[in-house]
Protein backbone atom coordinates (compact mmCIF):
# COMPACT_ATOMS: atom_id res chain seq x y z
CA UNK A 1 0.00 0.00 0.00
CA UNK A 2 2.91 2.38 0.71
CA UNK A 3 3.92 2.16 -2.96
CA UNK A 4 0.56 3.70 -3.92
CA UNK A 5 1.25 6.91 -1.96
CA UNK A 6 3.39 9.58 -3.65
CA UNK A 7 6.72 9.95 -1.84
CA UNK A 8 6.16 13.61 -0.82
CA UNK A 9 2.78 12.71 0.71
CA UNK A 10 4.16 9.61 2.42
CA UNK A 11 7.15 11.52 3.82
CA UNK A 12 4.83 14.25 5.08
CA UNK A 13 2.66 11.65 6.83
CA UNK A 14 5.63 9.89 8.41
CA UNK A 15 7.38 13.05 9.57
CA UNK A 16 4.11 14.63 10.69
CA UNK A 17 3.44 11.52 12.76
CA UNK A 18 6.92 11.71 14.23
CA UNK A 19 6.42 15.36 15.25
CA UNK A 20 3.10 14.55 16.93
CA UNK A 21 4.45 11.41 18.63
CA UNK A 22 7.64 13.03 19.90
CA UNK A 23 5.66 16.03 21.20
CA UNK A 24 3.01 13.86 22.91
CA UNK A 25 5.60 11.53 24.45
CA UNK A 26 8.46 13.95 25.10
CA UNK A 27 8.65 13.27 28.84
CA UNK A 28 8.61 9.49 28.32
CA UNK A 29 11.21 9.65 25.52
CA UNK A 30 13.41 11.90 27.68
CA UNK A 31 13.18 9.48 30.62
CA UNK A 32 13.85 6.46 28.40
CA UNK A 33 16.90 8.09 26.82
CA UNK A 34 18.23 9.10 30.24
CA UNK A 35 17.63 5.60 31.61
CA UNK A 36 19.24 3.77 28.67
CA UNK A 37 22.23 6.11 28.41
CA UNK A 38 22.94 5.49 32.06
CA UNK A 39 23.15 1.75 31.42
CA UNK A 40 25.34 1.24 28.33
CA UNK A 41 26.13 -2.31 27.29
CA UNK A 42 23.45 -3.80 29.55
CA UNK A 43 20.90 -6.31 28.23
CA UNK A 44 18.18 -3.62 28.44
CA UNK A 45 20.31 -1.13 26.49
CA UNK A 46 21.09 -3.69 23.78
CA UNK A 47 17.43 -4.65 23.45
CA UNK A 48 16.34 -0.99 23.25
CA UNK A 49 18.94 -0.37 20.52
CA UNK A 50 17.82 -3.45 18.57
CA UNK A 51 14.16 -2.37 18.74
CA UNK A 52 14.99 1.14 17.60
CA UNK A 53 17.10 -0.10 14.69
CA UNK A 54 14.44 -2.63 13.68
CA UNK A 55 11.79 0.10 13.63
CA UNK A 56 13.96 2.36 11.49
CA UNK A 57 14.79 -0.48 9.08
CA UNK A 58 11.08 -1.21 8.59
CA UNK A 59 10.40 2.44 7.90
CA UNK A 60 13.33 2.60 5.48
CA UNK A 61 11.95 -0.41 3.60
CA UNK A 62 8.52 1.23 3.37
CA UNK A 63 9.95 4.48 2.03
CA UNK A 64 12.12 2.58 -0.44
CA UNK A 65 8.97 1.36 -2.19
CA UNK A 66 9.26 4.81 -3.85
CA UNK A 67 12.92 4.23 -4.81
CA UNK A 68 12.18 5.39 -8.37
CA UNK A 69 11.51 8.91 -7.01
CA UNK A 70 14.79 9.08 -5.07
CA UNK A 71 17.71 10.52 -7.03
CA UNK A 72 20.34 10.14 -4.30
CA UNK A 73 23.09 7.77 -5.50
CA UNK A 74 22.50 5.45 -2.53
CA UNK A 75 18.77 5.49 -1.69
CA UNK A 76 19.01 3.14 1.31
CA UNK A 77 21.72 5.20 3.00
CA UNK A 78 19.92 8.44 2.13
CA UNK A 79 16.60 7.30 3.61
CA UNK A 80 18.30 5.86 6.70
CA UNK A 81 20.42 8.94 7.37
CA UNK A 82 17.52 11.24 6.51
CA UNK A 83 15.33 9.55 9.14
CA UNK A 84 18.13 9.72 11.70
CA UNK A 85 18.54 13.44 10.97
CA UNK A 86 14.80 14.03 11.43
CA UNK A 87 14.75 12.02 14.68
CA UNK A 88 17.86 13.79 16.03
CA UNK A 89 16.35 17.19 15.20
CA UNK A 90 13.13 16.26 16.97
CA UNK A 91 15.07 15.05 20.00
CA UNK A 92 16.97 18.34 20.18
CA UNK A 93 13.98 20.62 19.59
CA UNK A 94 11.09 18.70 21.17
CA UNK A 95 12.36 16.05 23.58
CA UNK A 96 15.53 17.55 25.04
CA UNK A 97 15.16 21.31 24.58
CA UNK A 98 17.76 23.13 26.63
CA UNK A 99 16.65 26.70 26.12
CA UNK A 100 14.22 26.81 23.25
CA UNK A 101 13.56 30.49 23.97
CA UNK A 102 17.15 31.33 22.99
CA UNK A 103 16.68 29.50 19.67
CA UNK A 104 13.13 30.72 19.01
CA UNK A 105 14.00 33.08 16.15
CA UNK A 106 16.05 30.37 14.40
CA UNK A 107 13.41 27.60 14.55
CA UNK A 108 10.05 27.07 12.86
CA UNK A 109 7.31 28.94 14.72
CA UNK A 110 5.07 25.92 15.41
CA UNK A 111 4.77 22.18 14.87
CA UNK A 112 3.08 22.61 11.47
CA UNK A 113 6.03 24.67 10.24
CA UNK A 114 8.46 22.19 11.85
CA UNK A 115 6.75 19.30 10.05
CA UNK A 116 6.81 21.20 6.75
CA UNK A 117 10.52 22.13 7.03
CA UNK A 118 11.64 18.67 8.18
CA UNK A 119 9.71 17.08 5.31
CA UNK A 120 11.27 19.52 2.82
CA UNK A 121 14.76 18.85 4.20
CA UNK A 122 14.24 15.07 4.12
CA UNK A 123 12.93 15.02 0.56
CA UNK A 124 15.62 17.42 -0.65
CA UNK A 125 18.33 15.21 0.83
CA UNK A 126 16.84 12.23 -1.00
CA UNK A 127 16.89 14.22 -4.22
CA UNK A 128 13.13 13.77 -4.46
CA UNK A 129 10.50 16.25 -5.53
CA UNK A 130 9.07 18.10 -2.56
CA UNK A 131 5.59 18.19 -4.12
CA UNK A 132 3.53 15.30 -5.50
CA UNK A 133 3.68 15.06 -9.30
CA UNK A 134 1.34 17.46 -11.02
CA UNK A 135 1.20 19.79 -8.04
CA UNK A 136 3.05 23.10 -7.81
CA UNK A 137 4.37 24.66 -4.62
CA UNK A 138 1.32 26.94 -4.44
CA UNK A 139 -1.24 24.14 -4.95
CA UNK A 140 -3.32 22.91 -2.02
Amino acid sequence: MAAQIPLPVFAEQIIGGMVVTYRANAALLRALRHFTQGRPQTAFWRKACRLEVRSIKRLVDLILTARKDIRHPNPRIAVSLGLVMVAATLYDIVVMPVTVEDWKELLPKDDQALKRELTRAFLSYLGADTQPRGQSAGSP
